[in-house]
């Protein structure tokens, strides 16, 4: 007779079983990269906020579309790159880590200035280099990780459905 409780506890025992051979280095690693997703999320975040408030002070944009169609990206971006942190946290390594290089490139290029060179080079520019720079090595370190560090099963992190008979 098929029990769900009994392929639930079967399912953790397996997990448990690989998670014991996981060393502590890569763990340490992926909760680096959980950190470099927070801290560069919300630095890109908060950068690219400010950019609001730069344009909004006066200073003359002459491309006005590209520029807000280039900040509405990078706000997505970033809030990408915080639900970045939350998959990392959750060990699902391959969706954070293909996630973390797709948002930390886009911020990157929009940080650089490749499709609209809006900003001169300010401190502001730096830190947005630098935290896009810190979402894409989250996203790398967690994608090299995929595989060698055990993600958690999806039964783990959904909550019990009561069945009436």
């Amino acid at each position: 007779m098929y029990s769900p409780a009994r392929s639930l506890n079967n399912a953790m025992s397996k997990v448990s079983q690989r998670a014991s051979k996981v060393s502590t280095l890569q763990v340490a690693f992926v909760d680096l990269s959980a950190v470099l997703f927070a801290i560069g999320g919300v630095g890109s975040l908060v950068m690219s906020l400010l950019t609001v408030t730069l344009i909004s002070a006066g200073i003359p944009v002459t491309f006005i579309t590209v520029f807000l169609v280039v900040l509405a990206i990078s706000l997505i971006c970033s809030l990408g790159a915080i639900h970045c942190y939350t998959l990392a946290t959750k060990r699902m390594l391959s969706e954070a880590g293909m996630r973390g290089m797709i948002f930390g490139a886009l911020l990157l290029i929009f940080s650089l200035g490749f499709v609209v060179n809006f900003r001169a080079v300010t401190s502001t520019t730096l830190l947005a280099q630098a935290s896009a720079l810190l979402v894409l090595i989250g996203g790398i370190t967690c994608f090299i990780l995929r595989h060698l560090v055990p993600s958690s099963p999806a039964l783990m992190h959904q909550e019990s459905i009561a069945q009436t008979a």
